[in-house]
Order: C-alpha cells, then sequence, then structure tokens
C-alpha cells in the first residue's frame, strides 16, 4: 500500500538513478548481512530492484517486488536476463508468492506506508515467507527530535547519465516533532537538448515511529529482535536509526 503519491512515483520509473551515485556499497552491506542466514532472498519496495540484481549476479536467488508496475517494468528491462533473479508487483501489506521459504528480507521503505497497522500488515506477510530462524532486518527512520523546515534546495546529480537530457531536482520538506512525521516536497526536472522540458512534483509524508513501537510490532507478527546496531555506513537510510534485526519464531 502507498499513498496518493503513487503515481508520481511510478513517473520516477524513467529516472530513478539520475543522481549518478553508486549504490555498491548499500548492495554489499546487505548482500554481507544476508549470507550470514543463507542465499534466498526476499526484497519488499524494491524499486527497479537493482539490489536484487546485485546479489543474483553473486549467486543468490532473489525475489524482489514493488507496487508499481512501471518499475517493475523498467526493473525488467534493465535486469530481466539475470539468472537467480525475479522480479514481480505486490503490494507489501498484501502479497503472496509461491516461492521456498526464504532465508532473509530487508527493508529501509516502511514508514512510507500511511500506518502502524500497515506496516504490521506487512511484518505478517513477510513472516509467512521466511523459513523458521530466518531474518527480517529493517532501518526505520527516527522520528524527527525537533520542528524544523529546510529547503527550498537544489539537488544536482554526480553525473549527467542520460544522454540529451539534463536532470535535476530540487525540493523542500518539514519534520513535525508532535506528529512524528517528515513530510518531504520535492520536483524532478527534465531538460532535453532539444529545448523540451519536463517536470513533475512528487511528496512523501513518512510517519516514524520509535524503535519501543517496532519492537512491539515485531514481537506481535510473529519475530524476536535478536539485535540492534549501527555500523550500516552507505546503507542508512535518511535519518535511519540503528538496523534491527529479526528472526521468525
Amino acid at each position: 500500500m502507498m499513498n496518493d503519491t503513487t503515481g508520481a512515483y511510478a513517473q520516477h520509473a524513467r529516472f530513478w538513478d539520475w543522481s549518478g551515485h553508486d549504490r555498491t556499497g548499500e548492495h554489499e552491506y546487505w548482500l554481507q548481512y544476508a549470507a550470514r542466514y543463507g542465499r534466498n532472498v526476499l526484497i519488499p519496495m524494491c524499486a527497479w530492484g537493482e539490489a536484487g540484481a546485485y546479489m543474483a549476479r553473486r549467486g543468490f536467488s532473489v525475489t524482489a517486488f514493488d507496487i508499481s508496475p512501471e518499475m517493475v517494468a523498467e526493473g525488467r528491462k534493465r535486469f530481466g536476463d539475470i539468472p537467480g533473479l525475479t522480479l514481480c508487483e505486490g503490494d507489501v501489506t498484501n502479497f503472496s508468492f509461491d516461492i521456498p521459504p526464504v532465508d532473509f528480507c530487508y527493508s529501509m521503505d516502511f514508514e512510507a506506508l500511511p500506518t502502524l497497522e500497515d506496516i504490521k500488515k506487512a511484518l505478517r506477510r513477510i513472516h509467512r515467507h521466511l523459513r523458521p530462524g530466518g531474518c527480517l532486518a529493517v532501518i526505520p527512520n527516527g522520528p524527527p527530535k525537533k520542528t524544523r523546515g529546510w529547503g527550498p534546495e537544489t539537488y544536482l546529480p554526480l553525473k549527467q547519465i542520460y544522454p540529451g537530457m539534463n536532470i535535476w531536482k530540487t525540493g523542500h520538506g518539514r519534520d513535525d516533532a508532535r506528529t512524528r512525521r517528515r513530510h518531504i516536497n520535492q520536483t524532478l526536472h527534465i531538460e532535453h537538448a532539444d529545448g523540451r522540458t519536463e517536470r513533475f512534483d512528487h511528496s512523501l509524508e513518512m510517519r516514524c515511529h520509535t524503535p519501543r513501537q517496532w519492537r512491539k510490532a515485531l514481537k506481535e507478527c510473529g519475530f524476536k529482535v535478536v539485535r540492534e546496531h549501527g555500523g550500516h555506513g552507505q546503507a542508512m537510510s535518511y535519518g535511519g536509526g540503528d538496523t534491527i534485526e529479526a528472526i521468525k519464531i
């Protein structure tokens, strides 16, 4: 389940890697994490599925899924010929795949879901697909410590990677300590070599939850928290807290 910005999220499918950042560090972090539990991996809310492609190229069996048909189609176009990678459409709160029980699952995006109850729905679905003792690792976005606004700001890519296009973002946002929400408003700008221009807005409201809320939700959904730790480096999401590592019981 996504909020009413799904359409704008889908428009990003054409330009998901617009920033030119190298995400190898993030992908390697999760590959090494998964390897501690096994080589059968589930990745929800995967966008194109780049991390799944990285793992599959290194011998893992990966099922990655996203709610956006546009994201999945772009992922299949780029990575569909990689053995061991299956890209699917699916709602993280209501998915069911006919796959062997998985060893490892991870996500940094649960706070995009509208409510804590939706997160619990996702946790229960993931629980069904994990083997006993299999691991779910999450990096929650910690609640804002103070209310503040930022921007407007301009975000330039490390390099322009789409031939004949100049792409950048502008944006502003607000943290609300009282409601524990983070509001992000962005516009993607595309300037073509022939003078044509495109732009589309994308807004995201993140509902941030405390570590205590996460621990309680995981317990309710059949998990046991075995570790909470930092050290996630390039895998850290914006404002993210410690990695919570939980196993299916």
